[in-house]
């Protein structure tokens, strides 16, 4: 799930033409928050994103089309939009060997059992499938463990397999040891509460970016779990 240690730097250029301004702010601040690059020239291949009916713009060519149709795949969108399929689109254009399950950087909590003892620390990354954080040991290849998290109301108790282990050295992040687990097997509720978390998270980032108004009305070109909505306006003013 979570491959190898992080991919090399990749620059990702994408143009947005969307006609709806709610939702244009929002993949403006959405796209820039996943690490991708916007762009207006069509030299730099960018990947254009464009809603169905608009006329195409010379150059590009690379294109993802938002379309109120009911059908979709890696190049065609339903709006109102799924997180999850706007990011897994994305990564299928701009990766030969796209991640296929959500992911985001946060620092959560955990504590993990392995080898019989069991040590608390905190997660570097969270997908829908799997988790990255910091070890004070190195863990073989699928190397088992229990990992325990608490959430607001919500308890995981999921069983992982490392998948690797890397010295922070290695990657410019010092002597810490941070370890890839894949969850296996994961129940579809958890799956789903974690997916929902890590969507909610990433629009509670775009939420004081886009101001409460636009934010709100963005919020309608989307399709979310409550937990999602709940999560992304948390503790508005």
């Amino acid at each position: 799930m979570l491959g190898n240690a992080p991919r090399s730097f990749l620059v990702k250029n994408v143009h947005i033409c969307v006609e709806n301004t709610p939702l244009y702010e929002l993949l403006k601040v959405l796209l820039t928050e996943w690490g991708y690059r916007l762009t207006d020239n069509p030299e730099d291949d960018p990947l254009l994103i464009i809603s169905e009916g608009l006329p195409h713009p010379a150059g590009f060519k690379h294109r993802l089309t938002l379309s109120s149709s009911h059908y979709h795949d890696n190049h065609r969108l339903e709006v109102p939009l799924t997180i999850e399929t706007l990011y897994l689109a994305l990564e299928n254009h701009f990766h030969r060997t796209p991640r296929n399950h959500i992911r985001i950087n946060m620092e959560w909590p955990i504590r993990v059992k392995v080898r019989g003892q069991q040590f608390d620390t905190s997660t570097l990354t969270i997908a829908d499938r799997g988790i990255r954080f910091v070890s004070p040991i190195e863990l073989a290849h699928e190397e088992e463990m229990e990992i325990h998290i608490e959430r607001e109301d919500e308890t995981y108790d999921l069983h992982a397999k490392a998948v690797y282990s890397i010295m922070g050295r290695e990657i410019g992040r010092g002597d810490r040891i941070e370890v890839g687990a894949v969850c296996t097997p994961l129940s579809k509720k958890d799956r789903d509460s974690i997916r929902s978390r890590i969507i909610g998270s990433y629009l509670n980032r775009v939420r004081p970016i886009l101001g409460s108004n636009l934010f709100a009305e963005a919020l309608h070109q989307l399709n979310l779990t409550r937990m999602s909505e709940a999560i992304a306006n948390a503790d508005k003013n």
